[in-house]
């Protein structure tokens, strides 16, 4: 069972969007293959695998999972006010094969780990992994993902490599790894006596993505998957003028004894999953190339 979060998180943000002048249309995706995606409500508890869950947790039930739902179609929030997308669909149904109440509460990105560290979050649903963030988080790796520079349709850009935004104006969600990657090549600009990158960040991707509508600034830099979809869906809007492959997205776990031992209960959850053929239905109904998959769901192996 999962409680959703409703329409009240959309006015918020909306309410933020319009104090800082931006305009803003609720995210809708339509899943691909709806009508041959699996019956989550109908899977049913494993007792075998359902032993792997440390008590903790069972007595602690429902238990909660942060989600930043920024990146569509991975995790957003759909018309109805609610979480939604692959990986809901996946977590969700891994909590049905464990005999776990979720809740899913919504919180910004660069707050999700330090959640996790006080206990205010069970889990987190997701973020990159990488070796960085391994003292402070178990992952387990569900997807591919690389980063994707956007800049708007009606420009002629191209770019050949990262170097050339020195002198650039550009715009990256708040507290995700490759700011730092940024502000690097920033670096990189000036010591090679070009100017500097001028770097903006703002709250989520949706809101990076509304400075380029807004000509705040002229590209921004944001994870693949909430880059395709928004190009597919606004080709009048958007274009990517360069890619680069990243990391794996993770679902995210503790690193005490209690949070890898639930880890590894979930991670087996999906391994089961994945047999059963849900995996790749839920990466169908979502539109997601088979390519980007990590079927085999590995703990902190980001495949950098």
């Amino acid at each position: 069972m999962t409680t959703p979060i409703r329409f009240t998180r959309i006015v918020a943000r909306l309410t933020v969007a319009a104090a800082l002048g931006l305009s803003v249309t609720p995210c809708v995706v339509s899943p691909a293959f709806a009508e041959d995606a699996p019956n989550i409500d109908a899977i049913p508890a494993s007792p075998e695998l359902s032993a792997f869950v440390p008590e903790f947790y069972r007595q602690k039930q429902p238990i909660t999972v942060a989600v930043n739902p920024e990146i569509a179609p991975v995790k957003f929030i759909n018309e109805d006010g609610d979480v939604a997308g692959f990986a809901p669909d996946l977590i969700s149904a891994a909590a049905k094969v464990l005999g776990l109440k979720i809740k899913f509460v919504q919180a910004s990105f660069d707050s999700l780990i330090p959640g996790l560290a006080a206990n205010r979050f069970d889990v987190l649903l997701s973020l990159g992994d990488f070796p960085s963030r391994h003292s402070k988080v178990t992952f387990i790796d569900y997807l591919n993902v690389g980063q994707t520079i956007v800049a708007s349709s009606k420009r002629q850009m191209t770019l050949k490599s990262l170097d050339d935004l020195c002198g650039m104006q550009i715009a990256l969600p708040r507290g995700t790894a490759p700011l730092q990657r940024a502000n690097e090549v920033s670096n990189k600009c000036v010591a090679d006596g070009k100017k500097a990158i001028s770097i903006a960040t703002y709250p989520d991707t949706n809101m990076t993505l509304m400075s380029l509508t807004n000509e705040a600034s002229q590209a921004v830099w944001i994870d693949s998957p909430a880059a395709n979809y928004n190009i597919k869906k606004f080709p009048e809007k958007y274009q990517a003028v360069f890619y680069y492959n990243l990391s794996s997205y993770g679902i995210g776990f503790g690193v005490d004894d209690n949070g890898k031992r639930l880890a590894h209960a979930f991670q087996q959850a999906l391994i089961k999953l994945q047999k059963q053929g849900f995996y790749q239905s839920v990466m169908q109904k979502w539109g997601l190339p088979a390519k980007d998959g990590r079927p085999t769901f590995p703990v902190n192996d980001p495949q950098m």
